[in-house]
């Protein structure tokens, strides 16, 4: 699927042809100092996402609304996490759409459900309900929502793969089961040609470990920067081993989006970028 990239300062607008979703990725301090206009939200109706990272165990996520866009309510809640690092808004384009009072309540409530499922953050939010959404309301935002954890994994906040928490690992009664979102031990590939690199062909070998994600060295990496780069992955970037292009060592990531946007140097979606050998996208899985 191809989006729509825009940068707007440090922070980052996500679209899709021909669809009303609209999703940023805007730096919390950026956010508490105020974004001086580089942003301007039309519909006030968000769902917002505060994250932030962890050097102890899980990092950190809080999922919140707002009915009057970023003014105020999304960093009111320092009082639950000192060291959040980005803000991430699910929106539309324009008001009087199907985003109101009712239906941010539903998707928040949705989205803070998928959190707590995947097992991946440690989550920051209270208890939330479904709101007074009417049924086609609610058909309209699970549908908007679908799409929505596909746009947020680009942008590096994984909301689609399922992490077996660690009291499960004895329980032998489901091994024959494949858990959805889970991606089997392996080697994956991926390879695109970049006019951004001079038609240059990035390519990528990514080994999966008991759910780690190994960018393998010997990988083509772009050494150019496009738009979506999330500073995490540019971290990496900057003190990873490449020699002439080539990574000379392996690095772990977390979800098969990192090493993806890696190697591009721009924003990826990791699960439709990484293939098996017969050339299926890894996507497969979470579908299964």
């Amino acid at each position: 699927m191809k989006y729509n990239v825009k940068q707007h300062g440090r922070s980052v607008e996500l679209s899709e042809a021909n669809s009303s979703i609209l999703i940023y990725r805007i730096p919390y301090q950026d956010l508490v100092n105020g974004l001086d206009g580089t942003i301007k939200i039309k519909n006030k109706f968000i769902v917002y996402i505060l994250f932030g990272e962890s050097d102890n165990g899980k990092d950190v996520v809080y999922v919140g609304k707002s009915k009057n866009g970023l003014k105020n309510r999304p960093t009111s809640h320092e009082d639950l996490y000192k060291h959040w690092d980005y803000c991430y808004v699910l929106t539309q384009f324009e008001e009087r759409t199907f985003f109101n009072d009712g239906t941010i309540q539903y998707i928040e409530d949705q989205v803070n459900k998928r959190v707590n499922s995947i097992n991946h953050y440690e989550n920051k939010t209270s208890q939330t309900t479904g709101g007074t959404a009417n049924r086609n309301d609610e058909e309209d935002c699970d549908v908007y929502l679908q799409k929505s954890y596909l746009m947020l994994d680009v942008l590096g906040l994984d909301l689609i793969t399922f992490m077996q928490d660690d009291t499960d690992t004895n329980d032998n009664s489901n091994n024959d089961q494949q858990v959805i979102g889970v991606v089997p031990d392996g080697i994956y590939h991926m390879s695109r040609r970049l006019k951004s690199w001079g038609n240059k062909t990035a390519k990528g070998q990514m080994q999966v470990v008991n759910g780690k994600y190994i960018l393998l060295k010997g990988s083509d990496v772009c050494p150019n920067e496009g738009k979506g780069l999330f500073d995490a992955v540019r971290l990496k970037r900057e003190s990873a081993n490449i020699s002439d292009d080539v990574l000379q060592e392996d690095i772990v990531f977390s979800s098969p989006t990192g090493p993806a946007v890696f190697v591009l140097g721009c924003s990826a979606n990791g699960w439709t970028s990484w293939k098996t050998d017969d050339g299926n996208a890894i996507d497969k899985y979470r579908n299964s």
